[in-house]
């Protein structure tokens, strides 16, 4: 359990981490330069997410804009396919799983931005206001299906890992071993953002609710500075009235919630044939891969910022 526990999480690690180059670098980056823009800032963390910044985008019109925006989700989506089909050629329970992780986190990402304005999903939600449902919906269907399938198919797979002996048992210990992975990577992600704050990320992942409060509290604060009234006591005071007046409900918990449980029911479904263990080599590839892959992608981000 353990021996799977530790590959899934390095496969974890490669995947989020060659995902976000593709997603930043291949997608944004590419789809900016396309339209008639630049690339002036990037960020990329070695865990969580990142981001990047573009010149010229103020003459963008709304269709270039579209595309820059849903250009990461979209090749994700496309190299998600194409290692699928490698996968039908020489079928591998590695490169499966990063399609699937890779289907689902585009189509789960797309489905909670355009429902509360969160990262590449803003722009959805900010075009298409009350009308954003007709992308969160269908995006958000997408991500349950791809989770069902994957896991009633991964789960056989997984589960074929583990010593033999009664189903239950061994789906109870696939289901700790996939806890441990996530949390551990969970708390890289949670770690490397406190000990790495970065205002900017944050302004990306907040919710348009959370913008929109930000924005008027800093307004409020230069008027009340300008008056010579800005203390601790009015600033509370304003900020809970600006909260009040936006009350947006948050969807993106839930479609997170649900994706993780219609995951789970599936898990409980998967049937194993077989045993196949994991080899040693496995565990070892597995594990040089997710250090390559946060080394790849820390050297990225120090040259992205000697040349920005």
């Amino acid at each position: 359990m353990v021996r799977l526990a530790a590959w899934c999480l390095a496969l974890s690690v490669v995947v989020s981490r060659a995902g976000l180059v593709v997603h930043e670098l291949v997608g944004h980056g590419l789809a900016a330069l396309a339209v008639g823009g630049s690339v002036t800032d990037l960020h990329l963390y070695w865990f969580a997410g990142g981001w990047i910044e573009y010149g010229g985008a103020e003459a963008w019109s709304p269709t270039a804009i579209a595309v820059v925006s849903l250009a990461g989700v979209t090749v994700e989506v496309v190299v998600a396919a194409g290692l699928a089909a490698w996968n039908r050629r020489r079928p591998a329970l590695a490169l499966a799983g990063a399609a699937w992780a890779l289907t689902i986190h585009a189509a789960l990402y797309l489905a909670v931005g355009a429902a509360d304005g969160v990262g590449d999903g803003a722009w959805v939600h900010q075009r298409l206001g009350g009308a954003r449902g007709a992308v969160a919906i269908p995006a958000a269907v997408a991500a349950l299906v791809a989770a069902a399938v994957a896991s009633r198919r991964l789960g056989a797979a997984l589960i074929a890992t583990l010593p033999p002996g009664p189903r239950a048992r061994r789906v109870a210990l696939l289901a700790l071993a996939l806890a441990l992975a996530g949390g551990a990577h969970a708390a890289l992600v949670v770690g490397e953002l406190q000990v790495r704050p970065d205002p900017t990320y944050a302004r990306v992942m907040a919710t348009e609710r959370a913008r929109s409060i930000a924005r008027e509290v800093a307004a409020w604060r230069a008027e009340a500075a300008a008056r010579g009234e800005l203390d601790a006591a009015h600033e509370r005071a304003a900020r809970r009235t600006i909260a009040a007046r936006h009350q947006a409900r948050r969807w993106g918990p839930w479609l997170v919630a649900a994706v993780a449980l219609i995951a789970a029911l599936g898990l409980a479904r998967a049937r194993a044939r077989g045993h196949t263990p994991l080899a040693d080599r496995d565990l070892t590839r597995a594990g040089g891969a997710a250090a390559i892959a946060v080394i790849a992608v820390a050297a990225i981000d120090v040259a992205a910022r000697a040349i920005w």
